[in-house]
């Protein structure tokens, strides 16, 4: 009889499409994600030791190492930057991530914290071609199930920055991926069908930024203060500007 035995480190490892192993990849994320959140690089090496909770000696090594393979750079006493790889690989990989919790919470009703375990080991070992497939069948949502920003993969590479609902054209329906704000607001927006996943149509803006915005739920006018916390995919802040050129 044919041996069946299925060894998932065997899987894992036969399936990394990205070619480079898990640990590598998870500082690149590390890296990615502080990104994200704000940071500008040169990326301290501080900053990647406390975000992934291991000793600064540790993070040294691995950077020389990633430095080798041509996924960052190291500039001594400052930091590291991402190189166009580096990047590529980050932020595929996370896209993979968010992805998969996309499916596994809206269409396994997978309770989030289980199924972001569950996507953090499949976002090493999903080819490409999966994951073009799954984002079709998803309908190429713009965030996952706590808004945060499913990377774009545009020519140019992977677009992370996120717009404000303010700087784009009025007439044009935009996702929304994140609010920033009290809560009282947050709550208010979200009960007027405005939320991280929603699609809003950007009406009109005013001459002091307020902004007149259609949803679901009907018409809404939103002050400059409020519309100034909502930010969205930067793929409908890019296409209204190629609309504009193209016109």
């Amino acid at each position: 009889m044919a041996n069946h035995n299925f060894s998932i480190d065997n899987f894992m490892s036969s399936h990394n499409s990205l070619g480079i192993s898990e640990s590598e990849q998870m500082y690149l994320i590390t890296i990615a994600r502080l990104l994200e959140n704000g940071q500008t690089e040169p990326i301290p090496l501080s900053s990647i030791a406390q975000k992934m909770s291991i000793l600064p000696v540790s993070v040294n090594q691995m950077v020389r190492k990633l430095e080798g393979e041509g996924l960052l750079h190291y500039l001594p006493y400052k930091g590291v930057e991402l190189t166009i790889r580096g990047k590529e690989v980050a932020f595929r990989t996370l896209r993979n991530r968010r992805l998969w919790e996309v499916f596994l919470v809206n269409h396994l009703q997978v309770p989030y914290e289980e199924a972001d375990a569950m996507a953090c080991a499949m976002e090493h070992i999903t080819p490409e071609d999966i994951a073009l497939r799954l984002a079709d069948y998803l309908d190429n949502p713009v965030s996952n199930p706590t808004g945060q920003l499913i990377p774009i993969l545009e020519a140019e590479g992977f677009m992370v920055n996120l717009v404000r609902l303010t700087e784009v054209e009025a007439g044009r329906e935009v996702h929304i991926v994140k609010i920033e704000g009290q809560q009282a607001a947050t709550r208010f927006l979200n009960e007027e069908g405005l939320h991280p996943g929603s699609s809003i149509v950007l009406e009109a803006i005013g001459a002091q930024g307020s902004c007149l915005v259609k949803s679901e739920a009907g018409y809404l006018e939103l002050s400059a203060k409020l519309a100034n916390s909502i930010f969205i995919s930067p793929l409908d802040h890019t296409n209204n500007s190629q609309s504009k050129n193209n016109h």
